[in-house]
């Protein structure tokens, strides 16, 4: 998922629901909030999706300080679940939490 799509994302959440005359730093400091809750609910719901021997490797791999978000990122990617999938569903979670539309 990249950068450019979830601002975008969150942005239109933002209108959605109507925030749009707050002034531009408080804007952009909720958004980066959002953003970042976002992301780790992305991140968690993809944790959840890996198998347990895939889980204890990953355990394993984030407890040594080498290990790069970059690899992070590859070690999901090769991880046999469909990320676009997992990150789809919690997007629209989390429009639903956001706009008060449901689930």
């Amino acid at each position: 998922m990249e950068m450019q799509s979830i601002d975008e994302f969150i942005e239109s959440i933002l209108n959605d629901k109507g925030i749009t005359d707050v002034e531009p730093d408080v804007r952009n400091e909720l958004k980066a909030e959002m953003q970042q809750r976002l992301t780790d609910q992305i991140n968690k719901a993809a944790i959840m999706q890996l198998s347990e021997e895939k889980a204890a490797e990953l355990a394993e791999k984030v407890n040594d300080p080498n290990f790069t978000d970059e690899q992070m990122t590859e070690f999901m990617q090769n991880s046999g679940i469909n990320l676009a999938e997992v990150a789809l569903d919690t997007m629209l979670k989390f429009r639903s939490f956001y706009l008060g539309t449901g689930a």
